[in-house]
C-alpha cells in the first residue's frame, strides 16, 4: 500500500487530470480530493491494535485460499470512523444541491434515530448492499451517498488494519485465488510493476496490494489465453481493460513502467472512466464499485 506522504504528493496532479477529463462533475471531484486528503491524514492515526493479535486462519487454510480474516470481522477504529463520517457528511452538504439535499436527509435520520451508524458500518463490513438499498428512497437525489460516506469514513482504519495484517503473511508471493488474501474481497484494480511486469491486484475493501498471476482472470481464475482479452485506448495511455470471456467480467490494469507516471490506484480508477464505458459497450461487467462507492 502506498505511503500516505507519497500518495498526497501524487493526488493533486491526478485530481487535476480527472477534472480535465470531464467524466465526473467538477464539484464531485473536489469532494473526492478533500475526502482522500483527509483519509491519508487519518490513516496513521487510526487505532486498530486488534489487527496485530486477532486470531487468523492457520497457514494450511490460508495456502488453500482462505483469507487471513473475513471482512465481516475486520477490526476498525469506530471512534475515528464516526468522526470522519460526520466530517464528510458536512462536506457533502456544500457540494451541490443534490448531495446537499441527501446529506440533510441523512442528518435528520441520525437525529431521529431511524439511521443507526453502528448498523451501517457493520453493513459495510458484511458487504450488505441490501441494507444500503433501503436508504435509496430516503436520498433520491443522491442514492449512493450513504454507502459512499460510510465507506469513506471507515477506509483509513481498514487500511491501517490491512497494513498490520500484511505483516502476518507474505503478499509478495503469488496469490492464485480470486479474492484478497487478507479479507476475501474482490480486487478493484491491477497494476504491473518492476521490469518483469509482476502483477499486483488492489483489494476493493481493505486496499491491500497483493502479487497475483499475470495471465489469469482475477475473478474466475480462467487461464486459457483464448478466453482472455485486453483493450487499450490512445486516450488512456498506461491503462487497459483486461476482460474474461468465461465469466464476462473485466478489471482495469495500469502499466506505467515506461511512462513518467506513478500509480495511485483509487484515483487512477476515476481518471480512466472512459475505459469502463468501452468495456460496458462490449457487454463486459465490473463486479466492484469504485473506492468512492459509485
Amino acid at each position: 500500500m502506498i505511503e500516505a506522504v507519497k500518495a498526497q504528493e501524487l493526488l493533486a496532479k491526478k485530481i487535476d487530470s480527472c477534472r480535465k477529463r470531464g467524466f465526473l462533475p467538477v464539484e464531485l471531484i473536489g469532494l473526492v480530493e478533500k475526502i482522500y486528503t483527509r483519509q491519508l491524514e487519518a490513516r496513521d492515526m487510526a487505532q486498530v491494535p486488534a489487527a496485530a493479535t486477532q486470531k487468523i486462519v492457520d497457514p494450511l487454510q490460508h495456502s488453500q485460499g482462505a483469507p487471513l480474516l473475513e471482512r465481516a470481522n475486520f477490526p476498525f477504529d469506530k471512534v475515528q470512523s464516526l468522526e470522519l463520517f460526520n466530517e464528510f457528511l458536512e462536506l457533502a452538504k456544500s457540494v451541490n444541491p443534490a448531495l446537499g439535499e441527501a446529506a440533510t436527509a441523512i442528518t435528520a435520520a441520525i437525529a431521529d434515530k431511524s439511521l443507526d451508524l453502528d448498523l451501517a458500518m457493520q453493513a459495510h463490513l458484511n458487504g450488505d448492499e441490501g441494507f444500503f438499498s433501503t436508504w435509496t428512497a430516503a436520498t433520491p437525489s443522491a442514492p449512493r451517498i450513504l454507502p459512499m460516506l460510510v465507506q469513506a469514513a471507515m477506509t483509513p482504519s481498514l487500511e491501517r488494519a490491512a497494513i498490520a495484517l500484511e505483516a502476518r503473511t507474505d503478499l509478495s508471493k503469488s496469490w492464485e485465488h480470486g479474492h484478497c488474501p487478507l479479507c476475501g474481497s474482490l480486487p478493484i484494480m491491477s497494476d504491473l510493476r518492476e521490469k518483469e511486469g509482476f502483477r499486483y491486484n488492489i483489494c476493493g475493501f481493505c486496499h491491500a496490494e497483493y502479487h497475483a498471476p499475470r495471465l489469469q482472470c482475477p475473478f474466475c481464475l480462467e487461464k486459457d489465453m483464448t478466453k482472455l482479452e485486453y483493450y487499450e485506448s490512445d486516450e488512456e495511455p498506461g491503462v487497459r481493460i483486461n476482460a474474461c470471456k468465461t465469466c464476462n467480467m473485466y478489471i482495469k490494469l495500469t502499466d506505467f513502467r515506461n511512462l513518467d507516471r506513478r500509480t495511485l490506484p483509487l484515483v487512477d480508477d476515476l481518471e480512466s472512466l472512459s475505459l469502463d464505458v468501452a468495456a460496458r459497450e462490449k457487454k463486459y461487467k465490473r463486479p466492484t464499485l469504485s473506492a468512492w462507492g459509485f
